[in-house]
């Protein structure tokens, strides 16, 4: 074999190695390529495999540096498989885990959620218990208008004490947060009724959630306009304090979730935490969006919060919005809106007549306000 034969033989593994590693990775990115693809990344990275093989076994044909070259490829070419692999096993973990029949039965035509607006309801349970507690209240209620073609995302953060009319009832009116208790379908429908509005999507996370996907994100930073000194809510927390200067700073996982959840500290309570929710979301998305190094982990971080995570999105509307978020890098202009109003003591329809509670009377020029801004953001193109 002459010079020239074998410098191509060393070029020719090396590359194949390449295609092959670079094939496997691609069709385990969530699944984003057809099935025919992970079958040809396989076939590729063994017949890499194979020739590096005899490459390294025939010894007087090729010379050192070429036999290095591959058995250093191979080991490479092995090495991303198995990760590739790994990726797409946890993907599919996850959309098992939080995709059931029962949840992603839809009725009427499926939206196209790279091109057509969309909104979704996200549903904060209060529970420690799991994401199936049956007694379960809403404390978070964010209703998200996102726009894949003017790259915009509305945030509408709706108090969880706001005085709604539950899908399905008359007479006593309730508060938000008790529409929880009769499932996320009953909260669903009561925001469509309050708002005019037709919600595409769910997620309902526990508290958990917020913790772990932070954490897995290396923290996020969040904007803190008092200085506070809380406690942590979980006893695994270091001196079990979370502590906020007035800024901008860093914060795990469980000091996310304690900012997210605080009202005593603020003038207007329980407004400003829905700020502070919205903040967190926002964190978060920006975060994931910022590089494709933290959406590529998404999978994994989705793994991990299965249990304490439901959406109603479909596997394939969950990976062809990724797949579109890879491809185009969409940098997300978030706005943040709250509903405003006056609070007061009423009886409510889960409570009864005779048991008054705390709730919020909705602003009506607030109310309208987010009407409007929820079409705007729909209709724009």
């Amino acid at each position: 074999m002459t010079r020239i034969e074998r410098i191509v033989g060393g070029v020719l593994a090396l590359a194949l190695t390449v295609v092959g590693s670079m094939a496997i990775v691609a069709a385990a990115r969530m699944q984003i390529v057809p099935q025919w693809m992970l079958w040809l990344a396989g076939g590729l990275v063994l017949l890499v495999v194979v020739i590096d093989g005899i490459i390294i076994m025939r010894k007087r044909a090729f010379p050192v540096v070429t036999r290095v070259i591959c058995l250093m490829t191979t080991i490479i070419t092995i090495t991303i498989s198995g990760v590739g692999l790994r990726y797409t096993a946890a993907f599919n973990t996850f959309l098992d885990g939080v995709t059931t029949p029962a949840v992603t039965e839809t009725t009427g035509e499926a939206l196209d959620v790279t091109t057509t607006p969309f909104i979704v309801y996200i549903s904060g349970s209060d529970s420690r218990e799991g994401i199936d507690n049956p007694d379960a209240l809403s404390d978070v209620n964010i209703v998200v208008v996102v726009n894949p073609q003017t790259d915009k995302i509305l945030l509408a953060s709706i108090p969880r004490d706001t005085y709604v009319q539950l899908h399905g009832t008359t007479g006593l009116r309730d508060k938000l947060t008790h529409a929880g208790r009769y499932g996320i379908e009953m909260s669903k429908t009561t925001l469509e009724d309050f708002l005019n509005i037709t919600i595409d999507y769910t997620v309902k996370v526990s508290f958990d959630t917020v913790v772990r996907v932070v954490d897995q994100l290396g923290g996020i930073e969040i904007y803190s306009d008092i200085a506070m000194r809380l406690n942590a809510e979980n006893k695994a927390k270091p001196g079990g304090v979370c502590y906020y200067s007035v800024g901008t700073q860093v914060v795990d996982g469980v000091c996310a979730l304690r900012f997210a959840r605080e009202r005593k500290s603020y003038g207007t309570g329980d407004l400003h935490r829905g700020a502070n929710q919205q903040e967190i979301l926002t964190s978060i998305i920006e975060k994931l969006t910022s590089s494709s190094e933290y959406l590529l982990r998404l999978p994994t971080i989705l793994e991990i919060a299965a249990d304490s995570f439901e959406t109603s999105f479909t596997r394939d509307e969950i990976t062809n919005f990724l797949k579109w978020q890879l491809a185009e890098g969409t940098k997300w202009q978030i706005e943040s809106i709250a509903l405003d109003g006056e609070g007061t003591l009423l009886p409510t329809y889960t409570m009864g007549p005779d048991d008054p509670r705390y709730v919020m009377i909705a602003n009506e020029e607030s109310l309208a306000s987010i009407k409007d801004k929820i079409r705007e953001y729909l209709f724009t193109f």
